[in-house]
């Protein structure tokens, strides 16, 4: 509880801060989200209020709360660059890339030299597998910053998708250099040296992942795969395990499983989880 009354604050400025600083920036997020809809309530024509709400809303992993909110601050306010990118997050994160995509360069009509906006449009790039798209709109980004690790990250994916193993490394291990902490780098990374059949390398970097986030479902799963192709059917079933363990609906993970348990001969396991998968998918 905050020691003060939400209800006794009539200024909406006041009850913008206020959510930013104890509630935002504290992990609060159910306090922000208290902060930003008295704001709305007192101002409803307040489009940071909402653009603040739906950050509030995404911190708490509710999505299309977030997505609403960010639609009436840009209803409010057509050229608002940050909720556009926002807005197009969240999109990219349920699977509306064609909407995500529609996002960034709305936002990018706005603001051009918005890098964060082009290196997201790269990734839904890679996610509609055009790489060259991707790597020639996050090559456009670092001609505003030379320092942004996702930028570099993105670029070693768009190779990687190309195959073109060398440079995919190259860029990979210049997003580490800026990050050193970034858990998902070193999973990429694994998975070009899976692709180059170098399955002790990939053990490496997918473990190196998991240290750095042990809650990182994609990790395990790939430590599966890896096991898998190296016939160690026991750890790859293990390891898809604690990928399901982390994260229950991730349908690659639950098809890896039950396509292990079948090549190790329990069929019951692998009807189970294969029934599992598809439901997903249905």
């Amino acid at each position: 509880m905050v020691e003060r009354g939400i209800k006794e604050i009539e200024n909406p400025e006041e009850l913008l801060h206020l959510g930013l600083v104890s509630g935002i920036r504290n992990g609060k997020f159910e306090n922000a989200v208290e902060f930003f809809e008295r704001a709305i309530l007192l101002q409803p024509s307040n489009c940071r209020a909402w653009f603040l709400l739906g950050l509030a809303n995404d911190c708490q992993d509710n999505h299309e709360k977030g997505i609403d909110c960010y639609l009436r601050a840009i209803e409010l306010n057509p050229d608002y660059p940050e909720a556009l990118v926002n807005l197009g997050t969240n999109y990219s994160k349920l699977g509306k890339i064609d909407l995500a995509v529609s996002c960034f360069t709305d936002a990018l009509d706005v603001k051009p030299d918005y890098f964060e906006a082009m290196v997201n449009l790269g990734i839904c790039y890679l996610d509609r597998n055009e790489p060259k798209r991707a790597i020639d709109i996050c090559q456009r980004a670092l001609i505003f910053t030379s320092d942004y690790p996702l930028a570099y990250s993105t670029l070693g994916r768009a190779y990687l998708q190309l195959n073109e193993h060398d440079k995919a490394i190259e860029f990979f291990e210049k997003a580490i250099e800026i990050d050193p902490l970034n858990h998902e780098t070193f999973n990429f990374i694994g998975l070009v040296y899976i692709d180059r059949k170098n399955f002790q390398e990939a053990l490496h970097n997918f473990l190196k992942s998991i240290k750095l986030n042990s809650d990182y479902h994609e990790a395990y799963n790939n430590l599966g795969v890896t096991y898998a192709m190296m016939g160690n059917l026991k750890k790859a079933i293990d390891y898809f395990g604690k990928a399901i363990e982390r994260h229950p609906n991730y349908f690659e993970a639950l098809h890896n499983l039950a396509s292990a348990y079948e090549e190790s001969g329990d069929f019951d396991k692998a009807a189970e989880y294969e029934d599992r998968a598809y439901d997903l998918e249905d």
